[in-house]
Order: C-alpha cells, then structure tokens, then sequence
C-alpha cells in the first residue's frame, strides 16, 4: 500500500512539474516601443542602507520618463536625509497607521495618491535592478490589453547555507506564479517587482477591500483582479529585481509567515493548486523515505531528480534565473519539507507585523 500511495505522490507531482515547465515554452515576449511615464513606488521602514543602493540603480535607468516616490514608513533612521540630497524624488513621511490599515498598504496608498505616471512601478528597498533597463524591458510588455505586468525577483546567492536555501524557494515561488499566470491563471505577484496601470489600479477600488489584512498587498490584488486577458510576464535577465537574502533563520521564518498567512484569503482554485503541488511534494518525500531498505529506493530517487533537474534548468532559463543544481537534492527536499509547516504555522500566528 505505501508503495503504491508513493508512485501516486510521486507521479503526480512530477507531472505536474513537467506540465508546469512547458509552459514556459509558450513565453513570447511583446516588444511594445511605446514609452509611458512611470511612477515608481517604495515604501520603507528605515532603510536608509539599502535606499542608498537602489536609488541610484534606479536613477540609471535607461528609460525617458520616470519619476521616484518614498513613502517613510514610521523611519527613525537618516532616510528623510539622505532621499533630500536627491533630486527628482516625491518624499511623504507617515507618522501614524490608521488603526483599520496594514502599515505597508497604507504607505504604499498614501505614495500612490502623489502619483502622475500611467503606470505604478512596485518595489521594495531592499533590493535592486538587475540591468539599466530594468523600466524599459518591463514596459515592453504592455499592449492595448494589458493592466498588469509581473516580473520576477530573485534573491542573492551568498555562502551562507540559508542564503542558498532562499535563493531556491525563490525560484519556486516564481516557477509556481508565472507558470500559472503563462497559463492563464495568475493568482500572485511579488511587490519587488510589478506592475500597474494607475487607472486600473483606482478604478478596482486600490487596497480598500483588503486594506487590514497583513501582508497581500501584491498577490491580494492580482487574486481579485488579474486574468488571462490583462496580465503579462516579463522574463528577462534585464527584467529581474535582485533583493538580500534574510541573515537568520529566524527573520526568515518570520518574513515567510507573513507571505504564507495571506494564503488563506486566496480563490479556492489556486488553494487547491498549490495544497496539490505541496501535497504531492511532501508526499513524495515521506513516502520514499518510509521505503529506504526497498532496491527501488535510489533508482527512484535518482529519477526524481533527474525530471526535476531537467524542468527546473528549462524554466530557469526562461526567467532568466540560476539555482545550484549540484545542491537541487538538498533544498528540493527542505522545501518539499519546510513550505507545509510554515503554511501550517501560519495559521496559528495572530500578528505578523510589516515593520516593527
């Protein structure tokens, strides 16, 4: 019986790795020369370090008409200081939180109200462009259709053996949302890296209906307002948003229950999705190791692994990412492991704040 419960696991979940991957082969990038005004929004919390990084990537960039809002989020540190020395950036400071708002879609609304460019831009301190043509390459992507754009934001890789952890469950989060969304089902986005049109964005009514929620002010409004006619992928080197890995394991963890709690507010359609992609994945694993002593054990595994080394090279290719491949048998496992137990945990944590 455990044989069998395991070639079900296994074998579901590896088709629907293989199905996932193909779609990435579907990908036709738009090549759209038409140069809107960009507004690019960033909400931070004293992040004077990392604003010292990321606006100066921004202010090379090889796009026409773009202009910088900061929205201080309660900052304690030098930031005000330091976006004053720049020239071209919109600064608001928020004192307080309204007590019926999450901090961070707050400072975001707040930055979006000073808004003037067609498009809004999202992106987070912490991270940075990959190319000078961070703008142009995710503008390239709008037609007559589109509303929204999604990119991809990977993280670092550093020596650390979490870095290296995170650096690959980020690239399953983006394997899961833009095979999703290429096949017509986009159900999230990252908020380092996105965007959308400012009409469509306050004709939708903005954060209003998920105003409170903690977290989710990316892949709430993707949940209620993106579809397989207004929503593109850019997936490009030039494209990508690069961000630093947590230094603990614990911030780690926090920062994951705060993505993983918003879940709960997702379409059933994409709960089952991903519940069946987990499933399966965890499935596979305990069930394999239940049957250690068995002669098919390492063949199996060794297949495995070899399916999943050749869907994730493929996809990786498209996105314009890289993982260790030499380490997949590893992170491939915690992941099958850790991504469960944190959904899980989630459920049980009352307040995951933004910033504190």
């Amino acid at each position: 019986m455990i044989f069998e419960l395991w070639l079900a696991f296994g074998g579901l979940h590896l088709v629907l790795t293989i199905y996932l991957s193909a779609t990435f082969g579907k990908y036709r990038s738009l090549r759209n020369s038409e140069k809107p005004k960009l507004s690019i929004i960033i909400a931070a919390h004293n992040e004077e370090e990392n604003l010292k990084k990321l606006i100066p990537a921004i202010d090379n960039q090889e796009y026409p008409d773009f202009e910088i809002i900061v929205a201080l989020d309660r900052t304690t540190d030098d930031s005000k200081s330091y976006l004053a020395s720049r020239k071209n950036i919109k600064v608001l400071e928020i004192n307080k939180v309204p007590a019926d708002w999450n901090a961070k879609k707050y400072a975001l609304a707040e930055a979006i109200k000073q808004a003037s460019g067609e498009w809004l831009v999202f992106t987070d301190a912490d991270g940075y462009p990959s190319s000078k043509k961070w703008l142009s390459t995710m503008s390239q992507q709008i037609d007559a259709d589109t509303q929204i754009v999604l990119g991809v934001s990977p993280y670092e890789s550093g020596a650390s053996s979490l870095s290296k952890y995170i650096n690959f469950e980020a690239f399953m989060t983006a394997y899961l949302y833009i095979g999703r969304a290429l096949l017509g089902n986009p159900y999230m986005g990252v908020g380092r890296n996105m965007m959308i049109n400012r009409l469509f964005f306050n004709r939708m009514g903005r954060y209003e209906s998920i105003k409170g929620i903690r977290g989710g002010d990316d892949d709430l409004f993707i949940q209620q307002h993106a579809n397989r006619f207004n929503t593109r992928v850019a997936l490009d080197r030039q494209a990508l948003i690069w961000t630093y890995p947590k230094k603990s394991w614990k911030a780690y963890f926090l920062q994951k229950l705060r993505h993983l709690s918003v879940g709960a507010n997702y379409k059933n359609r994409d709960l089952m999705f991903l519940t069946l992609i987990h499933t399966t994945h965890f499935g596979f694993f305990l069930l394999l190791f239940l049957n250690t002593s068995q002669l098919f054990f390492w063949p199996m595994l060794l297949f495995y692994l070899f399916i999943k080394l050749v869907s994730y090279r493929f996809a990786a290719s498209k996105i314009g990412t890289h993982i260790n491949y030499m380490l997949l048998p590893l992170v491939d496992m915690l992941y099958a492991v850790l991504t469960p137990v944190i959904a899980l945990w989630s459920k049980l944590v009352k307040d995951i704040p933004w910033k504190n």
